[in-house]
């Protein structure tokens, strides 16, 4: 069941626990406009917003491919998506193949799923503007090829999707960790950002991307780590496999 909860003033989270995991999307309003970062998992997640962006024309921004981000757009009117031209051409490839399986394996669950791939994409810094609201569109390659932030400069919130996790990334097979680390530190040495909002773990300020770079440094050194506090089944497996790959580097 999702939770909508407002942050600030026009600036909603749109939370989600899912089996393994919780994810975080965000819903931005102006005067005119309605802005979905991120979708989350399925149709029905983007149900509560609807009484908020039913006036407004409303733009729709992946912060990458992977499912439980892009699987709602469904359940929303007809929108602008704007995504990395990466975040496309998974549309082609990897995306419909995960959905064919999760399809086949749960068809009930997963039927009102329909794939919308982003009609505007970018491989440079892009800039948009609505209303008063500006949001600065940055590629950040790391978790996945196609991963990217929002700044939003009036605000000092970065929206960072997947590139920033508490507590501690997911490194897959294809993550460039050089490219992530050098865009991660020039956003953790950005005196403008003072909220990251990342899709899953807390919200906080720089320092969280400093956790998140300090972790990928740690196991590309072969570092011992240590958390607070223990970690549950989803990340025990994950850091396990973390350090599997960053040890091939």
């Amino acid at each position: 069941m999702l939770t909508l909860r407002e942050f600030s003033a026009g600036l909603w989270l749109t939370e989600l626990q899912l089996e393994e995991f919780d994810v975080r999307g965000v819903l931005l309003l102006t005067a005119h406009h309605a802005i979905i970062w991120d979708t989350l998992s399925h149709p029905r997640d983007m149900e509560p917003l609807l009484p908020l962006i039913a006036d407004k024309t409303l733009t729709v921004i992946y912060s990458h491919a992977d499912w439980d981000h892009v699987w709602g757009t469904a359940g929303l009117p007809a929108a602008e998506i704007v995504a990395h031209a990466d975040c496309l051409a998974r549309f082609s490839a990897d995306v419909p193949a995960y959905l064919a399986q999760k399809q086949a394996a749960e068809p009930s669950r997963w039927d009102a799923v329909r794939l919308l791939p982003p009609i505007r994409t970018f491989d440079q810094p892009l800039t948009l503007t609505f209303d008063s609201l500006t949001i600065e569109l940055h590629h950040l390659p790391g978790h996945t090829l196609d991963c990217i932030v929002a700044f939003l400069p009036t605000l000092g919130i970065l929206l960072a999707g997947d590139t920033v996790e508490t507590p501690l990334p997911v490194v897959n097979d294809d993550s460039p960790i050089q490219p992530w680390l050098v865009e991660l530190d020039r956003w953790a040495s950005d005196s403008r950002v003072q909220i990251v909002i990342p899709a899953h773990g807390r919200i906080g300020g720089r320092d969280i991307i400093v956790q998140t770079a300090q972790y990928l440094r740690n196991g590309l050194n072969g570092t011992k780590m240590d958390f607070p506090e223990p970690l549950d089944a989803f990340y025990k497996e994950t850091h396990d496999k973390n350090l599997t790959l960053l040890k091939t580097e």
